[in-house]
């Protein structure tokens, strides 16, 4: 049985809930949004080095649309956090995050340094939202969360056409650098560079996260195990391949592979890396 809405994602939930509480507070007060979500590289990062609104325009989304683009796509993303656990996800979102502004910045510093003035212009006003995170877990996604065939309109696509629809609804005016930047950011923790996916925040940070988590998710039932017998012989077969992870981490990834046994054995190296 799939686990239903945001269960075994309470990074996903969180994050989810972040962008909606920010992007009403801008939709409320339009000095905040001014204040938090408009950036222009130039001046505010090449002349007043306000490195800070890089991270600040990541809080929430200016517009409904794009509100709801956002809040649709990062849910349907939560297969990733449930493949790596809620730990290595708070830790590559967070890594990846870095790494993403990082190449956000250089490529606009490229672009103003190739480009004519006319063109650069366009450039220069950076989108607001979380576009580099988006795109960042876009990729995992898209390398991690096994597709299924379905019919819609009478074409067979594959079921996550609309998480990639919406994806692209969110490549507005500004946008492109952005969710490039994330994009290579996302290639970059997946090819493990400089060890990326070995990275975890002190348990210091991560008790802190767990305490502010409480806050915000409820406690909710635990996903119910595979009642037919072979589905409990596969399971059996994948605990001892892999002693670590436990019945549920193992019966989570054939939900996620649709019981193909090797699309499962994948999904659970992922996560142990």
């Amino acid at each position: 049985m799939t686990a239903g809405g945001l269960q075994g994602a309470a990074a996903t939930k969180l994050w989810i809930y972040s962008v909606l509480f920010f992007s009403l507070v801008f939709a409320w007060s339009p000095a905040w949004r001014h204040a938090l979500m408009r950036l222009r590289f130039v001046p505010h990062i090449t002349r007043d080095w306000q490195i800070w609104r890089l991270a600040s325009i990541q809080l929430g989304v200016a517009t409904t649309t794009e509100l709801m683009s956002t809040l649709v796509v990062v849910y349907r993303m939560r297969s990733v956090e449930r493949i790596f656990g809620t730990r290595k996800f708070a830790a590559f979102v967070f890594v990846a995050g870095v790494v993403g502004l990082t190449l956000n910045v250089v490529m606009l510093a490229g672009a103003r340094w190739m480009l004519p003035a006319r063109i650069y212009g366009a450039m220069n006003i950076v989108a607001g939202g979380p576009l580099v995170t988006v795109f960042t877990c876009l990729t995992q996604y898209y390398m991690l969360v096994p597709s299924k065939r379905v019919r819609a309109l009478g074409v067979t696509v594959g079921d996550k056409w609309l998480t990639y629809a919406l994806a692209a609804n969110l490549l507005g005016e500004s946008a492109a650098v952005p969710a490039l930047a994330g994009v290579m950011a996302g290639a970059v923790y997946a090819a493990d560079v400089a060890g990326l996916k070995q990275w975890r925040f002190p348990q210091c940070v991560e008790h802190a996260a767990v305490r502010l988590m409480s806050l915000v998710t409820s406690r909710q039932a635990p996903v119910q195990r595979p009642e037919n017998r072979a589905q409990q012989e596969l399971i059996g077969r994948l605990q001892g391949m892999f002693p670590a992870a436990g019945h549920e981490q193992i019966a989570q990834a054939l939900r996620l592979s649709a019981g193909d046994a090797d699309r499962a054995v994948s999904i659970l190296l992922s996560g142990s890396q």
